[in-house]
């Protein structure tokens, strides 16, 4: 024990300064982000995300070049695919009008123009009369957000503020106002902190070409310069994509001469002094405080700009999104799309202030917290500030007691935020929480510990148990599917494959990675180059998890199922079941026991489900039935068990 606490001072006091020794922070005596800039940043936690552009009209961000490719056309990355556009090449107001809602279908419909020239067309219609930058701002301030970040320019090129080196910005639309601004200045009104997402792709600009760079850098440095001069204090650059080479040594030297200390994530290529934050995309970063990470993610649908009023996450599943990044120690940032007009869609305005009701009541848990001690295990994880621990348990635990490692402290109080009166026994080996059922809490139930020392000094301390999934290669099947060949609705998607690469950081905190990834679990033989091509053509490179990653059944089936076969008996305690959007709201998990299926477990909403069953079953095959949803298609991400 006395290694340990000698240990945990050692930790305590690296934790502060791992990163701000990481990177030199000064480039030519001008002082780039160090730790302490992202103080404010790791307080907050919780940051809204907004993708916005006239690709709202026809639900895509941007266009990859569209089919036929022209030969030895470079990739979009490194050539803009609109670089040969010239305005005849564009759409008349009465044209673009009449012919975007066939966007997804022009290349097969009889005298529709190409998505092209349409998407090429669509600033000439966009006109977003009901964006309301102050009841937005206020939005996020009710959700709970400490910062707002919003696409200034996409990959299309397209300019959301009033651009001095640009026409295809706001000003050349019918709306004809500065978003950036009115955006900027509601937020500051309400103490919210402003950060700009850049694309440094961009798709439109002939100058965007990697061969020949130096014209586009300066057009490229230019925006960035006014997007930091025009709005006030901006706290941050949120860059996206780009091959194209550029002086960052400059880049940054500007940036901190202009704003000292402005955050900036990695996705602009090396960064030259300071540090920067991680970006993990659609999916929980792992646990580390040495570098400062957010996960970003879509509030609906599988597009970062507005995909229509339907599969709208709730405000549960949005929270143990939350939940799962802060307990790693790292923050989250929920992003939404204005519709077309820029209407907040209603079920999106809930979620994010249904999120706000939680946080006000819980808050203490959340801001200004760092993650840990107990890292993220099935049962939920940690967060800490000074001499508190709060316990985030996610998991349904029906006998009501959690058991942990044992902690080098002396807990000295022991309460449930969420209500009820826990008891606690500590003893050399662990810490034993035990909640009577009719207080746990879904999505998270919160013990609040106090220990008589420093929380900060305490090494992170593993909870994994139950090693790898189960339904590691599983053969899934479904009562029905939309796509039984895509990532998007395929049953297959929702396990994990020894074949996959790497250490997959999933929902429920294990990793699954094998020792040999040639040998299928379920059958003991190895895979074969058939079935490993047919497989991953479901979910092509994406990891499970991701949001273009998930089972949904058919419209018409009214009690879809979706089942795990292991190919023999095997004994479970424990199940994880992840939804994409929480629309279920009854369902039960039946399992093949014996030579009949029986009910192992009901609920109602499922959101994300880690269920301690509180016994063991043997079987061969369990299945999740769905027997009532908020009248739309559900759909199922991740399916697991554990002993």
């Amino acid at each position: 024990m006395r290694t340990i606490l000698v240990m945990s001072v050692v930790f305590g006091a690296l934790v502060s300064r791992v990163s701000a020794d990481t990177k030199n922070p000064y480039i030519d005596g001008v002082r780039c982000a160090t730790d302490k800039d992202f103080k404010w940043w790791r307080d907050a936690r919780f940051g809204m995300f907004i993708h916005f552009g006239p690709g709202a009209l026809v639900h895509s961000n941007s266009l990859s070049w569209p089919p036929p490719k022209k030969p030895g056309r470079p990739h979009w990355g490194r050539l803009g695919y609109m670089a040969d556009h010239t305005k005849k090449d564009e759409l008349s107001v009465e044209e673009v009008t009449k012919y975007y809602k066939y966007y997804y279908g022009a290349w097969w419909t009889k005298g529709v123009p190409s998505r092209l020239k349409i998407y090429n067309s669509l600033y000439k219609i966009f006109n977003p009369v009901k964006f309301d930058a102050e009841a937005i701002a206020q939005m996020a301030k009710d959700a709970g957000c400490g910062y707002v970040v919003l696409t200034t320019k996409h990959h299309d090129g397209f300019c959301l503020w009033d651009s001095a080196y640009t026409d295809y910005d706001i000003m050349s639309t019918p709306y004809k106002k500065d978003i950036c601004k009115m955006l900027a200045d509601a937020c500051h009104k309400r103490g919210l902190r402003v950060l700009w997402y850049y694309s440094v792709v961009d798709m439109r600009d002939k100058r965007y070409d990697v061969a020949h760079p130096e014209a586009y850098q300066k057009y490229f440095f230019n925006q960035v310069k006014e997007l930091l001069t025009k709005y006030g204090q901006v706290e941050g650059m949120w860059w996206d994509g780009g091959e194209i080479k550029k002086d960052n040594r400059a880049l940054f030297k500007m940036m901190n001469t202009i704003h000292p200390g402005i955050l900036s994530n990695g996705r602009i290529g090396r960064i030259p002094a300071g540090i920067s934050f991680g970006t993990p995309e659609q999916k929980l970063g792992e646990f580390s405080m040495d570098r400062p990470w957010e996960t970003c993610a879509v509030i609906n649908g599988t597009s970062w700009i507005w995909p229509g009023p339907k599969d709208i996450k709730s405000a549960n599943t949005c929270l143990l999104t939350l939940i799962g990044s802060i307990i790693g120690d790292g923050n989250l940032l929920l992003n939404f799309g204005p519709e077309p007009d820029g209407a907040v869609t209603p079920k999106v305005k809930e979620t994010y202030l249904g999120m706000g009701k939680f946080l006000k009541k819980y808050g203490e848990s959340v801001y200004k917290t760092r993650g840990g001690p107990y890292k993220p295990g099935h049962w939920g994880g940690a967060t800490r500030r000074g001499k508190n621990i709060y316990l985030h348990i996610i998991e349904r635990w029906p006998k009501g007691i959690l058991e942990l490692p044992a902690l080098p402290a002396k807990v000295v109080k022991c309460e449930a935020l969420t209500g009820g009166k826990p008891r606690f026994k500590q003893t050399a080996d662990k810490l034993v929480i035990q909640l009577p059922r009719k207080n746990h809490v879904v999505p998270d139930t919160i013990i609040k510990l106090t220990i008589d020392k420093d929380a900060m000094g305490i090494m992170p301390i593993d909870t994994l148990e139950g090693g790898y999934t189960l339904t590691t290669d599983a053969d899934v099947t479904a009562s029905s599917t939309i796509n039984p060949t895509s990532g998007m609705g395929s049953p297959k998607t929702v396990v994990f494959y020894s074949f996959e690469s790497g250490k997959v950081r999933k929902e429920f905190g294990e990793e699954s990675d094998v020792a040999d990834k040639k040998i299928n679990r379920r059958t003991g033989k190895k895979w074969t180059e058939e079935e490993i091509k047919k497989i991953k053509q479901c979910f092509s490179n994406n990891e499970r998890g991701h949001f273009w990653r998930f089972w949904r059944p058919k419209p018409n089936d009214t009690e879809p199922w979706i089942q795990v076969d292991m190919g023999k008996p095997v004994t479970f305690s424990k199940v994880g079941i992840r939804e994409l959007y929480g629309q279920i709201r009854e369902f039960k998990i039946n399992a093949f026991i014996g030579d009949q299926w029986k009910t192992i477990f009901q609920g109602s909403t499922l959101d994300t489900l880690f269920v301690d069953l509180g016994k063991s079953y043997k079987a061969s095959k369990v299945r999740l039935v769905i027997t009532k949803t908020n009248g739309e298609q559900p759909a199922i991400v991740e399916f697991d068990l554990f002993k």
